[in-house]
């Protein structure tokens, strides 16, 4: 009977563990049988949970394997480590036997790792070479059962430059490898110090903060890909405004720049700045039914959180426009009972008079020196009045006097999305759009809770010395409010350290922060910037295009972006596959044929659908059991980006479906913060690499260059990785890799293989 030590784990429970020189800490376990014709067991689930006070971390990780054969194994569980982690615990029992496990030095987990990549023939393990090894004998594993297994280690988590990185590597085997149930991380982080910038530029966590020195970081998913390292990046400051900032440069280029900047917390009734907030609700006859319904409940709860110390007005509009009050009152809770009956009696009738009703909205003038903003819900074009776009857009701009943040919501796809665009973004604001249903509520509810407390508007930034900032995303610094966070991106020239200065307005007294930060001459890590970078400017420069119209030195700017970091985009493609690899992209789990088999009988190359039973010949990421391939595998994601913007067609329509579909992307592309996974176009270490006829190819390559064939897990293979240890990321590609390594000079990795000197070899990949 096997029994396991009891674990206790919460709703989430999660993640992470700091670096270990240059390589990440490594805590993916693997469970290899010992017959060489099986592969690697299929994972049930994978539950981590961290918890760190200050930078002392302990981590459990707590893994289930299947075996889907129909025998007894013995295997290995191997389980990298960290360089300055101590095992605490390891719970394995079979049988009512606790199996014992060791921890291998430097040099002997190197040589194993070899070996493993060797026989699993899959480069996605060489991330986890040069560092050390936890191993340990498990037996017996009952057929068509399941293996649990528990390990906990500790460790001091890294520092550098004022933040604090944790990365958890779930990049397992190569190929696509999926729990069948859960991936779960948690994150309990717990600090002296208040807590500040909290960043993930791999995972879409949530962040629950716990006061100023509490905060606990999550991620879950089923049936997940394992196929990318979690990292987060976190920062502690006594101020009340936190800012670091993280840099990407390669020699020779001008860098790129992350900037972070996150408020406390915690404010006192004193610090609490009142705002000035007019909401204008659309009451025109196509708003009748679910629509007036779910949006008189989103200005009911926005009217149940007014602060004390707000000003507000409620303005409806259709034929006419109608004002509760005249002029901002205080949000008092006399006045606040009078707005939710003016609301309660809402009906939906007549026309859509959009100008007059910005124009009330907007002539109001403020009540003491708060931040002034106006929310306009809205499910139609413009009927009654003014209804030409230009000269709505025109009145907007003149008669916002007092600098009103406009934040704009369509209902529905009936609606004039430009127009609604362009009233936001003139003035400061972001543009959303809503579902006629509980969706109105719902996000505007969320919207408000963002914008509830503001900290900070109208904010400037300004260096010193000689370092020059340019080329930043988003144009125009957004507002910070309580519990926000603002990301810039952008371009940086010269280096150094160098004082930021913050300035802005909170309650009409200007404020200033300043901040001391270094600026990289070169730094090969953080590669993600530029990445996010370029397709927070690619959005950018296509909202333009699809706003003001195009023009060649905008369209080649966007090509010029998309070919260097490959963007998908309404001029570019990268989808670049071959007739035998399209079954991958198309929900198929009928893979190519493997020579040897019939049309019948299949090896199992990608992710099946959920459901679908797997046979003995699945590979080990689903099933264990499966013989590895030797097949250079295709990419393991499908080669879309979530927030792409491809259709020309509908690119630039102003209404119906498709046209909110592309306002929707391209503001998600303006605040991306997380680099998509997967696909055809691989961004590594400053350099692009697409997926043509087979095999991954530098995009700097070019034929007449100079090529050393290279064997895939020959000899030559490790001794290059030997000379070239910052090659690893690349040859984890796959199977067919051409990568440049010099001027003039690239490696074509194959099946086949040159005989090379030391001494010509050292000269080929000398940098």
């Amino acid at each position: 009977m096997r029994r396991y030590l009891p674990l206790s784990l919460g709703a989430l429970v999660a993640l992470l563990l700091g670096l270990a020189g240059a390589q990440g800490a490594m805590a993916q376990g693997f469970l290899i049988p010992t017959d060489r014709r099986i592969a690697p067991l299929a994972i049930k689930y994978h539950r981590v949970q961290v918890k760190i006070r200050d930078r002392a971390a302990q981590t459990r990780v707590e893994q289930v394997f299947v075996n889907s054969t129909s025998r007894v194994l013995e295997a290995t569980y191997i389980f990298p480590l960290p360089a300055n982690a101590t095992i605490s615990n390891f719970v394995l029992y079979i049988n009512g036997k606790a199996t014992k496990g060791k921890v291998l030095e430097k040099g002997r987990a190197a040589a194993i790792y070899q070996s493993i990549v060797r026989r699993m023939r899959d480069p996605g393990l060489l991330e986890y070479m040069g560092g050390r090894l936890f191993r340990a004998r498990v037996f017996p594993i009952p057929r068509k059962g399941e293996q649990k297994i528990s390990i906990s280690f500790t460790q001091i988590v890294s520092y550098r430059n004022g933040m604090h990185r944790y990365v958890y590597p779930l990049k397992t085997p190569h190929k696509v490898v999926r729990t069948q149930n859960d991936f779960t991380m948690s994150l309990q982080l717990q600090t002296r110090t208040p807590l500040k910038n909290v960043y993930s530029p791999t995972h879409r966590v949530s962040v629950a903060r716990r006061g100023e020195r509490k905060a606990i970081v999550g991620f879950e998913k089923n049936q997940a890909s394992l196929n990318r390292d979690f990292v987060l990046f976190y920062s502690v400051s006594p101020k009340a405004i936190g800012m670091n900032v993280l840099t990407h440069r390669v020699k020779g280029q001008n860098g790129y720049f992350l900037m972070m900047a996150t408020p406390k917390v915690s404010y006192g009734s004193s610090e609490i700045v009142g705002k000035n907030i007019t909401f204008v609700l659309d009451t025109s006859g196509s708003m009748s039914g679910k629509k007036m319904k779910w949006a008189r409940r989103a200005l009911q709860i926005c009217l149940g959180k007014l602060n004390p110390k707000d000003h507000f007005n409620v303005v409806r509009f259709s034929t006419d426009v109608e004002g509760l009050f005249r002029g901002l009152q205080p949000a008092n809770i006399s006045n606040i009972k009078k707005a939710q009956a003016f609301v309660k009696r809402m009906e939906a009738a007549g026309g859509t008079a959009i100008d007059d009703a910005m124009k009330m909205a907007l002539a109001q003038k403020p009540k003491g020196k708060g931040l002034n903003i106006v929310v306009l819900i809205t499910d139609g074009h413009p009927t009654i009045g003014e209804t030409t776009p230009s000269a709505i857009l025109k009145n907007a701009k003149t008669n916002n006097k007092k600098k009103a943040r406009v934040f704009t919501f369509g209902i529905g796809t009936s609606i004039n999305t430009k127009l609604l665009d362009k009233l936001a973004s003139q003035a400061g604001g972001t543009g959303d759009y809503v579902k006629p249903n509980k969706e109105i509520s719902q996000r505007i509810g969320w919207f408000y809770d963002k914008v509830r407390y503001p900290v900070l508007s109208d904010i400037k930034m300004t260096v010193g010395g000689n370092l020059r900032l340019y080329d930043i995303y988003p144009k125009r610094i957004p507002d910070l409010f309580r519990g926000g966070q603002i990301l810039l991106f952008g371009r940086y020239r010269k280096s150094g350290d160098v004082a930021i200065k913050l300035n802005g307005r909170v309650g009409g007294k200007q404020r200033r922060y300043v901040f001391e930060s270094r600026f990289a001459k070169t730094s090969a890590k953080h590669d993600f910037i530029a990445k996010l970078w370029a397709h927070r400017k690619v959005a950018y420069l296509l909202e333009n295009i699809r706003l003001r119209g195009a023009n060649a030195e905008l369209r080649n700017e966007v090509i010029r972006l998309a070919k260097k970091f490959g963007i998908v985009t309404p001029y570019t493609s990268y989808l670049v596959l071959e007739r035998r690899d399209h079954w991958r992209y198309n929900n198929n789990t009928r893979g190519p044929l493997v020579q040897g088999q019939t049309r019948r009988r299949r090896r199992w190359r990608g992710t099946p659908r959920p459901g679908v039973k797997l046979d003995r010949f699945s590979t080990h990421g689903h099933g264990g059991g499966g013989a590895p391939s030797t097949a250079t595998p295709a990419p393991a994601a499908p080669p879309s980006d979530d927030d792409a913007v491809a259709n020309q067609q509908a690119f630039g329509s102003s209404s119906g479906k498709k046209a909110v579909e592309v306002s929707r992307k391209l503001a998600k592309a303006k605040r991306r913060k997380v680099v998509s996974a997967g696909g055809t176009r691989r961004y590594i270490q400053g350099r692009l690499f697409l997926w043509k006829r087979g095999q991954w190819v530098d995009q700097s390559y070019r034929s007449s260059m100079k090529t050393l064939k290279v064997k895939y897990l020959g000899r030559l293979y490790f001794r290059i990785l030997k000379l070239r240890p910052d090659l690893r990321r690349i040859f984890a590609l796959g199977q067919s890799v051409t990568v440049v390594v010099g001027k003039n000079k690239a490696l074509v990795i194959g099946s086949t293989g040159s005989k090379v000197s030391s001494a010509k070899l050292k000269a080929f990949v000398k940098r």
